[in-house]
């Protein structure tokens, strides 16, 4: 791990994740209350289907505060893969494509609750298709 001092943790079965978390947590899920949990369930539940489908996890950080969750081979490229769990902002990702000569990186998945779609060099995809992120 040299040169990486930063890295996230994610458990490979979601269930006891979300079992770990605090008390009336799980009662609140049922309930559809994702609260301040929503980001760290769908980010693990994608890290759990990437891991199952025999994907490497990759986790970009810098200390300037970009932050990808997922740095990953598609279709023969590098692609930066952020998860949101609201309709979020992807600025990091942004700013990343903005300097392709500095991070040789040209394209971006945003998955979350959307419909497929396309803004620039940024793909949108529902959670629910994650599976089609196949290393080609």
């Amino acid at each position: 791990m040299r040169g990486n001092k930063k890295f996230r943790f994610y458990h490979k079965d979601c269930r006891l994740f979300v079992s770990m978390l605090e008390d009336g947590t799980q009662y609140d899920i049922l309930q559809g209350n994702l609260h301040a949990y929503k980001g760290a369930i769908f980010g693990n539940l994608i890290a759990d289907m990437f891991a199952k489908m025999g994907r490497k996890l990759y986790y970009f950080h810098k200390n300037s505060g970009l932050e990808i969750d997922f740095v990953m081979r598609y279709k023969g490229e590098c692609v930066l893969l952020e998860v949101k769990a609201t309709t979020g902002n992807t600025k990091s990702a942004k700013t990343i494509l903005r300097h392709p000569e500095k991070y040789h990186v040209s394209h971006a998945i945003k998955l979350g609750d959307y419909n497929v779609g396309r803004t620039e060099q940024i793909l949108t995809l529902p959670l629910y298709m994650a599976f089609l992120l196949q290393e080609i």
